[in-house]
């Protein structure tokens, strides 16, 4: 990187209206996260009680009561960071609370929860107080001149979901039995009776598929290869979006394969951090004659969350319900123009791909 370039790397000023989007999530994550905690403790009883292994030292555990306490303000920091109540203030008082915690017990440390307390930890020096502040009402935006601060921590975060991935890969790669696929063989050994448990009755053939040693072989390397492929890929223009349409795949197939807490929503909601951050830089044109085009009139402005587009409405004799302008200034319709509108919907996101092949054969 050139000189002028690291300079501008390090000072660049943009929109800090999706970081705000982005600080709901995970604010929300957090709160999941104490409640468990706290019921884990009011089931079981304080750790410190029975056998446990602190990283700090010993001395510095609390008691009973004052780990509850400690729980309880990690719980209440999330709910302000949430409502946008000192919301950066109070997301950082979760987090640090949150890895304080986190070191007073080896046994109960997972990557999954230290991934979630770091994310949110980095998240707090960015800007993430100029938009969504709920407490605020309809006002929980600032004017755009005011959105508009250095993010150079958004960097530090996008830097460190590169990293979790690229660690995981490595780590797999590392481990004999996850690159042979032993690993995954024994958690889809599992699958069959959690579905047996429950009633439902798997196909002859996926259940032989996995119990197959050939088949976790396969996948493993599979798995590998898509973490490697995410945490490079979110970084190149021309595969980012492809690299985020892949990881969402990839962690709803861990969630329904595996338990991981809150690690697959996190991971998830962490994309937002790859979102453009200038906003409505696209366009869609709706026709209030088509009953579609009145359907997404409704809709859009409720699952437009990064606030992509500029909504035009207006009425035309042409069979088309919508036409939908890219950032690069592409117009579409039919399923083209729905592949368009998927990329950059949160929600319609999973549909991107699937709707872009359909429109190329619909084409030919």
């Amino acid at each position: 990187m050139s000189r002028d370039g690291s300079a501008s790397f390090f000072s660049e000023e943009r929109d800090a209206y999706v970081l705000g989007l982005l600080r709901l999530a995970l604010s929300a994550l957090l709160f999941l996260h104490s409640g468990r905690l706290i019921l884990e403790l009011g089931r079981g009883g304080y750790f410190g009680d029975f056998f446990h292994i602190p990283i700090v030292p010993e001395a510095w555990l609390p008691s009973a009561a004052g780990y509850a306490i400690l729980l309880g303000v990690q719980a209440l920091a999330a709910v302000l960071a949430f409502l946008g109540l000192w919301p950066r203030e109070a997301l950082l008082t979760a987090s640090s609370l949150g890895l304080f915690v986190l070191t007073l017990d080896r046994l109960q440390y997972h990557n999954n929860r230290y991934a979630l307390l770091l994310l949110s930890f980095l998240l707090a020096f960015t800007p993430c107080d100029r938009s969504f502040l709920l407490a605020r009402g309809k006002r929980h935006t600032r004017p755009e001149p005011e959105r508009v601060a250095p993010t150079f921590a958004r960097r530090l975060f996008q830097l460190q979901v590169s990293l979790v991935y690229l660690g995981s890969a490595c780590g797999k790669l590392l481990d004999a039995d996850w690159r042979s696929g032993q690993v995954l063989l024994l958690r889809f050994a599992s699958t069959l009776p959690f579905f047996a448990a429950r009633g439902v009755t798997l196909p002859g053939w996926l259940g032989a598929t996995l119990s197959s040693a050939l088949f976790a072989s396969f996948a493993a390397k599979v798995a590998i290869g898509t973490e490697l492929f995410i945490a490079l890929g979110m970084w190149l223009p021309g595969t980012r979006r492809l690299a985020l349409w892949v990881g969402v795949l990839f962690h709803f197939s861990i969630e329904v394969s595996a338990r991981v807490e809150l690690f697959s929503w996190l991971m998830v909601a962490s994309y937002l951090s790859f979102v453009v951050p200038e906003l409505h830089q696209r366009r869609i044109e709706l026709n209030e004659r088509s009953a579609l085009g009145r359907a997404l009139a409704r809709m859009l402005p409720w699952l437009d969350w990064c606030a992509r587009f500029q909504i035009a409405l207006g009425t035309s004799d042409e069979p088309a319900s919508f036409r939908v302008t890219n950032r690069q200034g592409r117009t579409e319709h039919g399923l083209r123009g729905a592949a368009l509108l998927a990329e950059a919907i949160p929600v319609l996101f999973p549909f991107w791909v699937p709707l872009v092949l359909l429109g190329r054969l619909a084409r030919r």
